[in-house]
Formats: C-alpha cells, sequence, structure tokens
C-alpha cells in the first residue's frame, strides 16, 4: 500500500446472510463454480462473459501483482478485467467520474470511504451486492464482515487488514523494545541530527499513523456510540503527551517520504509504519524486525486499523448483468482464494482476513507482528462523521510538532472544531 492510502475503517452495517461456497467464480448469474472440468479447459463453456472496469492507486509491487491476479481470473473465467490507474487522489477522481457517469464499475481502497460514499443518495456513490456475490461472509473475520457492510447493505468484499507497528533494525538494536521507556532508552543512543542521525522514523503528525498513542489511555478519537470525538478528554491528552515525547526524535520534516528514508538509509532505528513497507525495507535493511508498538504505563497503543475492500461501485446499477457478474467474480475469487491471501501475505505483507488462513498459522513472524497489532487496535470508524476528524487533528499535531501550540489546548481547539464541523 503506498502512502496514499493510509485511511480505514469500521463498519457500521449488521451481518447480510449470504449463502454459497468461498472461492466461487461468478461468469454470468448461471451457478457455475468456474471450475475448469479438469480437462485443461478454461472453464468459460464458451460464454461471452462480461467486462468490468477497475480502478486501483497501487505500489509498483502490489500493482504488478493485481495484474497477474487478473490475468488469472480471466484465464478461469469468461469475464474481462480493465484496470486503469486514475491518477490523482482516487477519492477526488471518483467524486467527479461517478456523476458523469463514467466512474469504475470496482475500485480497491480501504474501508472508510463505506460509511461516507454510502449515505450520497444525488448521485448513489455504491452498489448493494448482496443478491450478486454467492461466498458467504462467514469465511471472512468478523471484523471485516463488518467493515464491508452499512445497514444492511453489502458493498464490497474485503481481503486485508493493515496498521501501523515497529520496525527496527537489528544491527542497532539489540532486543525490540516492550515500554516506551525501552524504546527511548534506545533511541537516545542514536539521536543526532547535526549529523543527520535520527531517534525514529515517524509521520507523526499524521492522524493515522498517531491514533495509537493518542488512544493508548482508552480515549477514542471517534466515538462511534455517542458519535463524538473525545479529543479534548483527559485520556486523549495523556495519550497526546505520550506522542509528544517522539516528536524530538523525528527528522524536521514529518512528511511520508522524509520519515521513511531516514529508517531505509540506516539513519535511524526504529520507523513506525504499515504492512506496505515490508518488502521495500527489506530490500533496503539486511536485518529489518518488526513488532507490536511499546507499551504505554502498561497500555498498548490501540492504533487505527483499516480492511483493504474491493468495493462496488453505483455504476452497477445501471450495467448489465454481464458486468456485474464480472466485477463481483473478480472480487470473490480473489478475497475467497487462499493461494491468493497466502502469496500476499508472504510478498507484500498484506495481513489475511480470510478465517482459513488466519487460523492456519502459516503467517511469517512479520506479518503476524502486525496481526497482533491489529488485534490491540480500533478499527477506523466509517460513520459519515468521521469525514470531519482529519483536517483539525491533521493541523493540531502539525501546530503541536512545530512549536507553535501546547498540545492540550492544540486537542481542545480540534475537537470544538470538528463538532462544529459535523
Amino acid at each position: 500500500m503506498n502512502e496514499k492510502r493510509r485511511t480505514l475503517l469500521k463498519a457500521m452495517g449488521g451481518t447480510t446472510a449470504l449463502a454459497g461456497l468461498a472461492g466461487c467464480i461468478s461468469t454470468g448469474g448461471d451457478g457455475s463454480d468456474g471450475s475448469d472440468g479438469g480437462d485443461g479447459s478454461d472453464g468459460s463453456d464458451g460464454e461471452s462473459g462480461g467486462t468490468a472496469t477497475l480502478w486501483t492507486d497501487l505500489s509498483d509491487g502490489e500493482d504488478e501483482a493485481m495484474s497477474s491476479y487478473i490475468d488469472q481470473y480471466e484465464s478461469q473465467s469468461p469475464n474481462t478485467i480493465e484496470k486503469n490507474e486514475p491518477g490523482g487522489e482516487l477519492d477526488q477522481q471518483l467524486e467527479t467520474a461517478i456523476p458523469s457517469g463514467e466512474g469504475p464499475d470496482s475500485w480497491i481502497w480501504a474501508h472508510d470511504w463505506i460509511g461516507r460514499f454510502a449515505v450520497r443518495e444525488e448521485p448513489p456513490f455504491l452498489y448493494d451486492a448482496s443478491d450478486d456475490v454467492d461466498a458467504s461472509l462467514d469465511v471472512f473475520t468478523e471484523t471485516a464482515q463488518e467493515a464491508v457492510q452499512f445497514d444492511g447493505a453489502l458493498h464490497g468484499l474485503p481481503f486485508a487488514s493493515e496498521t501501523v507497528a515497529l520496525f527496527y533494525n537489528e544491527d542497532m538494536v539489540d532486543e525490540p523494545p516492550e515500554t516506551l521507556e525501552d524504546m527511548i532508552s534506545v533511541m537516545d543512543e542514536y539521536h543526532n541530527p547535526e549529523n543527520g542521525e535520527y531517534g525514529l522514523s515517524y509521520p507523526v503528525t499524521d492522524p493515522y499513523f498517531a491514533s495509537g498513542f493518542i488512544q493508548a489511555y482508552g480515549g477514542d478519537i471517534f466515538d462511534t456510540e455517542s458519535l463524538e470525538n473525545d479529543l479534548d478528554s483527559d485520556a486523549c491528552k495523556r495519550g497526546m503527551d505520550a506522542l509528544e515525547r517522539l516528536f524530538g526524535y523525528v527528522p524536521a520534516d514529518p512528511g511520508y517520504e522524509s520519515q521513511i528514508v531516514a529508517f531505509a538509509d540506516g539513519a535511524a532505528p526504529f520507523a513506525i509504519n504499515g504492512p506496505w513497507e515490508i518488502a521495500n525495507l527489506q530490500s533496503e535493511v539486511e536485518n529489518l524486525g518488526v513488532t507490536t508498538l511499546p507499551t504505554v504505563d502498561g497500555n498498548n497503543p490501540r492504533t487505527y486499523s483499516g480492511i483493504q475492500t474491493f468495493y462496488f461501485s453505483a455504476m452497477l446499477s445501471d450495467a448489465d448483468q454481464s458486468a456485474v457478474d464480472a466485477a463481483t467474480g473478480l472480487a470473490e475469487w480473489y478475497t475467497t482464494n487462499e493461494e491468493v491471501i497466502e502469496t500476499n501475505a508472504e510478498e507484500q505483507g498484506y495481513i489475511p482476513v480470510l478465517s482459513s488462513v488466519v487460523e492456519d498459522g502459516n503467517l511469517s513472524e512479520d506479518v503476524q507482528a502486525f496481526a497482533q497489532q491489529v488485534d490491540h487496535g480500533v478499527p477506523i470508524p466509517t460513520h459519515p462523521n468521521m469525514n470531519a476528524v482529519w483536517t483539525p487533528l491533521t493541523e493540531a499535531l502539525t501546530r503541536v510538532f512545530n512549536g507553535d501550540q501546547e498540545s492540550g489546548p492544540a486537542l481542545d481547539q480540534a475537537a470544538s472544531e470538528i463538532r462544529e464541523n459535523q
């Protein structure tokens, strides 16, 4: 996952009763299971199939893998998938393309947009595929099942979870730190900005990355029950104090690229980042370790986590059934295919949400560390009111980082601005 894709969610919908077998391919609404029949054929039985468009915004490695999987799907199905990268910010592209009738049939992003787009009515942005998907949602983890639903409608299928955890350079760190104090002790050994050396690589002004420490003492950036933000609570302010202790150990530019480069170049012993960086960092850091974030006064940082999802676009509402079958068929095949999920975990660092793979226990240590941090974390809320949180909190973190405001008043101001904008 690249740096543009850091937002995630927690679904608000209830469960949806779906029947069928995991791993099947929808090939045209005829109940076929997509089998190749064992005779070397592609299983299409001469059907013409449908065509669906898929928009993506993936890293180079992810994109290459996705193209390969699409080729594999097409070889087993009569359907055709046209994968495109629209460029720019994906949500902005969708905001323009869907109202004009030029949007994709499906796109890939974290689940946090589901609530935001599900409430859009003029025009609608999402399609309810409850009657089109054959696989049971029970094959996914409970959090993943909830993530792709809103008000009982099924708006996508999940394939991975993600959150941030602690990377460390094993040549610089003897043992992964268990507590924040342990981590600070190691950072003190290496932090020397005048020589281009730092204690930590961490985009500290990004709310997604900062969420774990802010919520470490039990406060919620956004409470899904009250639909209120909790930033001005004592709990969040204590968490902010812990986060602020890390501010002095990172490079002066808190931007994503500036931060990750410091760790990749061996100029910092630690980095706080996501599984999308595993492959990149393994090629740069000879002895790379991954562990959960250190505890703060005995509390596990409650990082935001997201569920990567194949979204079903409102464009399918007026499309031929063959296009619906193509879009949902790819999503169903990809998300329930154990080989795909296991390979993605190994090569891309994706954290599986397909229960059979999760329970198998054959994940790498790196992926297991991220999975454990997901267990400590909080799914990003999908309620539309969450949209009002990101900008005020980003601005508050930036003011504190730059020394323009104390952390308590900054969170008070952010909380007030969020309430005004909801």
